[in-house]
């Protein structure tokens, strides 16, 4: 009896890992699917492609002149490909302005570093810049280019009134919401705040959906499995994506869920730093989960779902994990051996 006993067990194991391994192979397949028809790797000439080649040579010039001593009319196949691009991006009926205001700030900051009338090319592409700089002379507000970054501590010490660390030791994700509704201006807030997270040349693929308790968020919350019991409470759920268009090469098949990541987190530190509290719902599923949902939000083949986030006010006497941390050394690792006392000052 035993015999038979493992015989079926293992013939269960095999059945469950035969099903496992069909539903990861289904599932890369639809991820390859999907970044091959919504990334820009085989589709260049799309809108916002042309606009993620923008972005990105724009932040490469900014970047160059951000260096203790940038070489002299530094990248020039990038600067001559930003400005024919951003010459066919501005004349097309998507074009947003504080992008191409973007991009020309940080050719004219390009100009004024070198302009001493020396580089042919530059000189054979002048009028082109001049022609973009008429178009956009009115919104140098949001010129790209370079700043003196003690400007910028010095506007944070002004104002800083705690730390990051405090801040981030004072989040807990919460799983019992009270009945208030979080102001649609608290959720731009937080948005603007996230679009501060770093993302691969700059591009911001995050985007954001918002839908307020309710029948509609109900249905969304009904497909993801870690939210029963307490996700009908939340005042909002919000479902973040990354917009593929912003990658443009086979080596950023990940950077959707690297940036999507940081965005998402930003967006939750910046959530509770206005008074609200939240809880991250994963969204790792396989394919047929993902597009139950996609069918839900009809939302374009070309974003992916990175996460879900419940959005809300905590109830009165509503309870946090306390969730202890590994410890330090588990988690850290120098090259070299440590120098240092191994005791941290808390």
């Amino acid at each position: 009896m035993t015999k038979h006993i493992r015989a079926y067990a293992k013939r269960l194991r095999l059945l469950r890992d035969a099903r496992s391994g069909v539903l990861l192979v289904m599932s890369y397949w639809s991820d390859i699917q999907r970044f091959r028809h919504g990334s820009g790797t085989f589709s260049a000439d799309r809108p916002r492609v042309l606009e993620a080649h923008v972005i990105m040579d724009y932040h490469r010039v900014e970047k160059g002149l951000t260096l203790p001593e940038p070489r002299p009319w530094f990248g020039r196949d990038t600067v001559e490909r930003l400005v024919r691009n951003c010459s066919l991006y501005i004349a097309g009926s998507t074009a947003d302005a504080k992008i191409a205001a973007a991009a020309i700030g940080a050719l004219t900051a390009y100009q004024e570093q070198f302009d001493d009338g020396r580089c042919e090319w530059w000189n054979a592409i002048s009028h082109n810049v001049a022609d973009l700089q008429r178009l956009v002379s009115s919104d140098r507000e949001n010129y790209g280019g370079v700043e003196a970054s003690f400007d910028r501590l010095s506007k944070l010490r002004l104002t800083e009134e705690w730390k990051f660390s405090a801040l981030a030791n004072s989040r807990s994700s919460v799983r019992n919401f009270g009945p208030q509704i979080v102001g649609d201006d608290i959720l731009l807030r937080a948005i603007r705040t996230a679009q501060t997270a770093p993302s691969v040349c700059n591009r911001q693929s995050g985007r954001v959906r918002s839908f307020k308790r309710g029948s509609f968020a109900s249905g969304i919350l009904a497909l993801q499995n870690g939210n029963r019991g307490f996700g009908d409470t939340a005042s909002h759920v919000l479902v973040v994506t990354s917009d593929l268009n912003a990658f443009v090469t086979p080596g950023e098949r990940n950077q959707a869920f690297i940036d999507g990541g940081m965005f998402a987190m930003t967006l939750v530190y910046a959530l509770h730093d206005l008074g609200t509290d939240s809880c991250c719902l994963n969204w790792s599923t396989v394919k047929n989960e993902d597009d139950a949902l996609r069918r839900y939000l009809d939302l374009p083949d070309d974003e992916i779902v990175i996460m879900l986030i419940a959005v809300g006010y905590a109830a009165d006497g509503a309870k946090v994990t306390r969730s202890p941390k590994r410890d330090i050394w588990q988690v850290y690792s120098a090259g070299d051996p440590l120098s240092v006392a191994t005791e941290l000052v808390e």
